[in-house]
């Protein structure tokens, strides 16, 4: 099981899906898998929202940050997935 509760916090507000404390990496696993496009856009709104982000090159260094912040309960594929997905949609900004 994976053990970052900030993460797993986050995850669940991204998805929009509620992820108690004691769920399995698995089980968040699916979600992502369940949740994909909900999770693509609510990683982009984040990106287009933060003080952080001013430009392309930004959005991508917040995005690429995020993915690390979460990956503790992302598969290696999801996560490759999820910043390809962020990074086409952040491309036709």
């Amino acid at each position: 099981m994976a053990t970052d509760p900030e993460a797993l916090t986050q995850l669940s507000r991204l998805l929009g899906e509620a992820l108690s404390a004691s769920v399995s990496s698995e089980q968040v696993q699916r979600a992502v898998e369940s949740r994909f496009d909900h999770l693509v856009d609510g990683l982009v709104t984040e990106a287009a929202a933060s003080d952080d982000v001013f430009d392309r090159e930004s959005a991508f260094e917040f995005i690429d940050a995020r993915l690390l912040d979460l990956s503790s309960w992302l598969r290696t594929d999801q996560a490759s997935r999820l910043r390809s997905a962020v990074h086409g949609k952040i491309e036709a900004w």
